[in-house]
C-alpha cells in the first residue's frame, strides 16, 4: 500500500482538503480526497475522507466545474445571476 500526496487546498474557516493518490492490493487505485475541519471555538476536530475511481473522479471533477460556473455567475450578477443560472442548470 502507498500513498502519493498531490496537493493541499486551505479553505475557509479552518478547512483543509488534501488530494492524493492510493494504491492498495484490496481497494485498488483510487484517488483520496481528505477534509479536515478544526471548530476554533469548541476545538473539535471533523474529516472527511473520500475514496474515489476514475470513474467517480471524473464525475466529481464535472461537479466541480459546474459550481465554477455558478460561482462566476453569482460573481457578475449577484443573487439574480446564481438564481438565473440555477435555473438554467437545474439538475
Amino acid at each position: 500500500m502507498f500513498r502519493i500526496q498531490l496537493g493541499t487546498v486551505e479553505a475557509e474557516l479552518g478547512a483543509t482538503a488534501v488530494v492524493s493518490l492510493f494504491n492498495d492490493p484490496d481497494l485498488g487505485n483510487r484517488a483520496v480526497l481528505t477534509t479536515h475541519y478544526e471548530d476554533e471555538e469548541t476545538y473539535e476536530d471533523s474529516m472527511v475522507v473520500m475514496m474515489l475511481t476514475a470513474d467517480e473522479l471524473d464525475a466529481l471533477a464535472n461537479v466541480i466545474d459546474r459550481a465554477r460556473e455558478g460561482l462566476a455567475e453569482a460573481e457578475q450578477g449577484g443573487m439574480v445571476g446564481l438564481a438565473t443560472w440555477a435555473e438554467r442548470h437545474a439538475v
